[in-house]
């Protein structure tokens, strides 16, 4: 027969012995680790081409705790014919391809980021007819994006951003000794889009 007084020491005991093991647990599954995303974006912008364009940016990203670091591929096509002064040979349509970096902080559903974009536009413009500054109308931009995230599903987001660059290398199409265009100093992109955790948590 046990000593009773060495009972609530036997029962002390008892309980201690899982403990380590469920803190190991615990301490385990609260670990953060990294996740990627995947997402797709509508987005229009103003300041970057000869008329405001609009495309689609596709982007991959990786994710730990509040912070988050991207890659995008950003195509956008001008919603109009390019300046009116342009003689009718000259370009009727511009092109804009884009890579795009971030590195981002969330906090709930709001996110603010740094933006550096790398890219080219293209002006159909008739070998001859035009002039350039360089070999080709180079874009290079830095900037800052504001948005916020809803998730709508477990596998799914929806966001919305706007980012506000200043316009570092400003290409500029000439005809003939003539400037008839110069990208603006400064630009702004809006978007829409769907993000994809790859782990939602």
């Amino acid at each position: 027969m046990p000593n009773p007084g060495r009972i609530p020491w036997m029962i002390a005991l008892s309980l201690s012995l899982p403990a380590p093991a469920y803190a190991h647990d615990t301490q385990h599954a609260s670990q953060p680790h990294v996740r990627g995303e995947f997402s797709a974006s509508s987005v229009l912008a103003f300041g970057l081409m000869p008329t405001a364009g609009a495309g689609l940016s596709p982007a991959v990203a990786l994710r730990w705790l509040d912070l988050s670091a991207s890659l995008e591929a950003r195509t956008l096509t001008s919603l109009g014919g390019d300046p009116s002064d342009v003689p009718s040979a000259g370009p009727r349509r511009s092109s804009l391809g884009l890579g795009v970096a971030s590195l981002c902080r969330h906090k709930d559903a709001v996110f603010l980021c740094n933006v550096f974009q790398l890219g080219a536009v293209l002006t159909l413009v008739p070998e001859g007819a035009a002039q350039v500054d360089g070999n080709s109308l180079w874009l290079i931009t830095s900037g800052a994006r504001g948005g916020a995230e809803w998730r709508i599903a477990r596998y799914l987001q929806l966001r919305s951003f706007l980012e506000l660059h200043v316009v570092l290398t400003r290409p500029r199409l000439r005809i003939g000794s003539v400037t008839r265009w110069q990208s603006s100093a400064v630009a702004a992109v809006a978007g829409i889009g769907l993000t994809f955790p790859v782990d939602p948590g």
